[in-house]
C-alpha cells in the first residue's frame, strides 16, 4: 500500500489566561468607542480590495464547472456534500447521493445538478436499489465517508463492534456488488490507531478480500492541499484494475499557483484569517448572540488558546485553524471562537475554512447545517484526490 507522510500536527491549544496580567489583555468594549470594535468587524469581514489567493481559488470553483460531468459518482453517507463537490469538480457527477439525514441530502441535491437524494437506511441498501435510481448500472465511482464516531479520538473507540462501525463493511459489500471503476473511503485518522491498529487491519483486509480491487491508502492533511485548517483524513482509493496511481501532494487547478507561492513563502499552512474575510450577507452567516458571559470569557482567550469553561479554541488568524469539529453524543468539539470577536464562528465562515465555495448554500436547522460542515471532507482535498482517480481509471484499458 501506498503511503505518503502528513505533516505533524502540532501540540494542544494554549489555556486562555484570565483577567490577571498577560500578553493578550483587550479593553471591555463599553471602555472603547464604538468606531474601534466595528474596525475590528470589518478587518474580519472585508476583503479591503482584491481577494487573498485563497479567497480567489474558492471563487474560480464555480457551480457552471460541475455541468456535464464525464464520469459517476454514487455517494454513500454523504453529509453535507464535501466529498461530493470536490469530486464533482474533478469530473464525477453525484447520481445518487445517500444518507438517513433528510437535510443532508437536501443540502447536497439542491446544490448540484443531476443528484437524486435516498434517505434509506445503509443497510438496507442495494446495488439494485442505488442502480435504479443512478438510472445506470455502469457507475465509475462509489464514494463513502462512513460515520466515523466510533474511530474517532473524539468518540467512544468502539469501532467495528460499534453498530455504526458495521456501516463501513456495509460500503465494501455495496462496492463488491457495484463494481464500480473505482471506490474512494475515508474516514478519521484514529482509525488506523483504535484497537492498537487491529480494525484498521481488519477492514483493510475485508476490503481487499470482499472486492479484490487493487488497493491504495495514505494519510491526507488538508493545510498541505491549500486549505487553511490542519485537518487529517485517511483516504483508501480502489480500482479495479491496475493502473498507475499516485496520491496528492499539491494543490492544482484553479488559482493553484498563487497558492503554492504563498505556502511556499510562508513555509506550512495558509492563515486562516484569509478564510474569514468578506462575508457579510452571505448564506448561512447568521452570527450567534452569546450571554455577557460566554462574551466576556471569549474576550480574555488567547489566538490559538482555549476557553477553560467550554473548552472551545479561538482560531490564531495567522495559522490554519485546527479541525472544524462538531459535537457529539460523546462529546466532542464546538465551533472555534472567531480570532477577533468575543462568538463562534458562523455555519459559513467554518465553510470557508473546510473550502466550501459561498455559492454552496446548507439547508436544515442551525445545529443541522454545524453538522454538515464539522463532519465533511474539505471540498479542495476531495477535489485534488479526485483528480488523480480520474486520472487512473481514464488509463484502464
Amino acid at each position: 500500500m501506498d503511503r505518503t507522510r502528513a505533516n505533524p500536527v502540532e501540540a494542544g491549544p494554549r489555556h486562555g489566561r484570565g483577567p490577571a496580567p498577560g500578553p493578550f489583555r483587550p479593553p471591555a468594549p463599553e471602555s472603547l468607542p464604538l468606531p474601534f470594535w466595528g474596525a475590528l468587524r470589518r478587518v474580519s469581514s472585508s476583503s479591503g480590495g482584491s481577494p487573498n489567493p485563497y479567497l480567489a481559488r474558492l471563487r474560480a470553483f464555480r457551480k457552471a464547472l460541475l455541468r456535464e460531468p464525464p464520469h459517476t459518482l454514487i455517494s454513500l453517507f454523504c453529509g453535507g456534500g464535501g466529498l461530493d463537490l470536490g469530486l464533482g469538480f474533478a469530473g464525477f457527477g453525484t447520481v445518487v447521493a445517500s444518507d438517513v439525514a433528510p437535510a443532508f441530502v437536501d443540502t447536497v441535491v439542491s446544490n448540484l445538478p443531476g443528484a437524486r437524494g435516498c434517505t434509506m437506511d445503509a443497510l438496507a441498501l442495494t446495488k439494485e436499489a442505488l442502480c435504479a435510481l443512478a438510472g445506470t448500472a455502469d457507475v465509475d465511482l462509489v464514494a463513502a465517508g462512513p460515520p466515523c464516531q466510533s474511530f474517532s479520538i473524539l468518540g467512544q473507540r468502539g469501532a467495528l463492534a460499534d453498530p455504526r462501525g458495521k456501516l463501513a463493511l456495509k460500503y465494501f459489500d455495496l462496492v463488491a456488488e457495484i463494481r464500480p471503476k473505482a471506490f474512494l473511503f475515508e474516514n478519521v485518522p484514529g482509525l488506523l490507531t483504535v484497537n492498537r491498529g487491529e480494525d484498521w487491519r481488519r477492514l483493510a483486509a475485508y476490503a481487499q478480500q470482499k472486492t479484490g480491487y487493487h488497493l491504495h491508502v495514505t494519510r491526507l492533511n488538508a493545510q498541505d492541499l491549500g486549505v487553511p485548517q490542519i485537518r487529517e483524513r485517511v483516504i483508501m482509493v480502489g480500482l479495479r484494475e491496475n493502473a498507475r496511481f499516485e496520491f496528492p501532494r499539491s494543490p492544482t487547478g484553479p488559482g493553484a499557483d498563487a497558492v503554492i507561492s504563498a505556502l511556499t513563502a510562508r513555509g506550512g499552512g495558509l492563515p486562516s484569517s484569509w478564510a474569514l474575510q468578506a462575508v457579510d450577507g452571505l448564506p448561512n452567516h447568521s452570527v450567534r448572540e452569546h450571554g455577557p458571559r460566554v462574551r466576556e470569557r471569549y474576550r480574555w482567550v488567547e489566538p490559538g488558546g482555549r476557553d477553560r469553561t467550554d473548552h472551545t479554541d479561538r482560531i490564531d488568524p495567522d495559522r490554519p485553524s485546527g479541525t472544524v469539529l462538531v459535537g457529539s453524543g460523546g462529546g466532542g468539539g464546538r465551533p472555534h471562537i472567531h480570532p477577533h470577536e468575543p462568538r463562534v464562528i458562523t455555519v459559513r465562515e467554518a465553510a470557508r475554512l473546510q473550502s466550501f465555495p459561498d455559492w454552496y448554500a446548507f439547508r436544515g436547522t442551525s445545529t443541522a447545517q454545524y453538522r454538515q460542515v464539522g463532519n465533511a471532507v474539505p471540498p479542495l482535498l476531495a477535489y485534488e484526490v479526485g483528480r488523480k482517480i480520474r486520472e487512473a481509471i481514464e488509463r484502464f484499458g
